[in-house]
């Protein structure tokens, strides 16, 4: 949640939350936490990802055909805030 809102600074922590909600509602996302014994002190433990449903659709409407270009503009970013970098490291459950 906190990389979508900083690379959407227009939207607000409810607004990306609200939206979220609708998509996992909708089965095109799912929220995965980590296992108690998998979690750290100031690092995220809800992770956000594709439904299979959810990539089907994506893919069957060409909806995801930038995504390797995103990908790799997102990580040309020279000035993320050190939380988003912390985040990135932060351990991740196998099935986001």
């Amino acid at each position: 949640m906190y990389e979508l809102k900083e690379l959407n600074q227009s939207g607000s922590d409810a607004t990306v939350y609200k939206h979220t909600q609708k998509l996992i509602e909708a089965g095109i996302v799912k929220a995965v936490a980590l296992d108690d014994d998998q979690r750290r002190q100031g690092y995220p433990w809800k992770f956000y990802g594709l439904t299979l449903e959810g990539r089907e659709f994506f893919d069957e409407h060409n909806l995801l055909a930038a995504e390797e270009t995103l990908q790799r503009m997102y990580e040309t970013i020279s000035d993320k805030p050190e939380k988003m970098i912390k985040y990135e490291n932060a351990p991740r459950p196998n099935n986001v």
